[in-house]
């Protein structure tokens, strides 16, 4: 097969493809082309992970909610007729771990399969822009939609892919599934790898690493408004809607539902070792493990003990609150007195 590879308006050759530039408001895009061999045709292969890889494929691909939301935002907003659109991710990248923290949207027109324009000038001047607020962050590659589940990559991913190539090593692509099929918004990513032989580039292989979900504490609580706000909304239930999407519960609320989940969810494993033992129920050794992991973490302490620095704890951060309020108190007594005429 024939190799994909990213063509610059600037004259970069192209294995046999040529430079080409756009005419009108297109004039300031890069131009993608596929040098095209007469007997063969690009092929975009992607694989699962396997069990023997190497490293790189072995990074785990964490992405921030914020990200996910920024995508759909885009998506929803693309223009008409326009079948997917695409964007840059930026963070941080370790040796086993990628963390996707933040991304923009980037221009871009497909034309046919062999040719791809992207708005270089507008990524350039959307990075220094967010070079400006979060240095810290680095390009990882782009993201693309996608309604199809069959078709995640194309003969136009492996023109972008290599695009990106120029401005990051090695760059990331997240597949982000819009159909939102079954209730659920499918989020892949992939590395991708050239196949050659001697220097001939046969192929592109794209192979998919592992993706989760990272949370900060601001982004789990705006999760935790909307799933409420959300069911409210399958409930019909629109005053509810209103107010629980206009209160935000205090830390100590906040608190309390912790507790009280994690209870339930110690009075479910209560149970579920119950039946186990009392031969109810067959056992399970992957849960069985799982939860001798989970008891082995938790700290041995006598409940003596343990209830005494509870009580103290507690004292010491109600002592904390009580000169707070005296503190508050003084300041707004001495801003009367300071404002009260002589």
């Amino acid at each position: 097969a024939a190799a994909a590879s990213a063509t610059k308006a600037s004259g970069l050759e192209s294995g046999g493809g040529s430079a080409q530039t756009s005419a009108g408001t297109m004039a300031d895009l890069d131009i993608a082309n596929a040098s095209m061999d007469p007997n063969a045709e690009e092929k975009a292969v992607a694989t699962e992970p396997e069990l023997e890889q190497d490293e790189r494929i072995q990074q785990t691909v964490k992405v921030h909610p914020v990200v996910l939301f920024s995508v759909l935002d885009h998506h929803v907003h693309r223009n008409e007729g326009q079948a997917r659109v695409i964007g840059t991710l930026l963070g941080t990248r370790t040796s086993s771990t990628i963390v996707v923290k933040n991304c923009f949207p980037v221009p871009h027109v497909e034309k046919g399969e062999e040719e791809v324009a992207v708005g270089k000038d507008f990524l350039k001047h959307m990075l220094q822009l967010h070079q400006q607020v979060n240095p810290n962050e680095e390009v990882l590659g782009w993201y693309a939609t996608t309604a199809d589940q069959t078709t995640l990559i194309n003969q136009q991913s492996c023109l972008i892919q290599d695009f990106f190539s120029a401005e990051c090593a090695d760059p990331l692509h997240l597949v982000v599934d819009t159909s939102l099929s079954g209730n659920m918004l499918a989020c892949k990513a992939f590395l991708s790898d050239t196949i050659q032989l001697d220097d001939t580039v046969l192929a592109a292989s794209f192979s998919q690493l592992k993706v989760e979900l990272q949370c900060a504490e601001p982004e789990r609580i705006a999760l935790d408004m909307m799933i409420k706000t959300s069911v409210a909304t399958w409930n019909k239930d629109t005053s509810k809607q209103i107010v629980e999407s206009a209160e935000i519960n205090s830390d100590i609320a906040n608190l309390e539902q912790s507790v009280a989940r994690l209870l339930q969810m110690l009075e479910t494993v209560e149970s579920y070792v119950s039946d186990v033992v009392a031969k109810r129920r067959k056992p399970d050794h992957l849960v069985g493990s799982k939860i001798a992991s989970v008891v082995s973490m938790v700290p041995r302490i006598q409940p003596e003990i343990f209830a005494k620095a509870f009580r103290n704890n507690v004292q010491d951060l109600l002592m904390v609150v009580y000169l707070s309020n005296m503190t508050r108190t003084q300041l707004a007594v001495a801003e009367r007195i300071s404002k009260t005429p002589a």
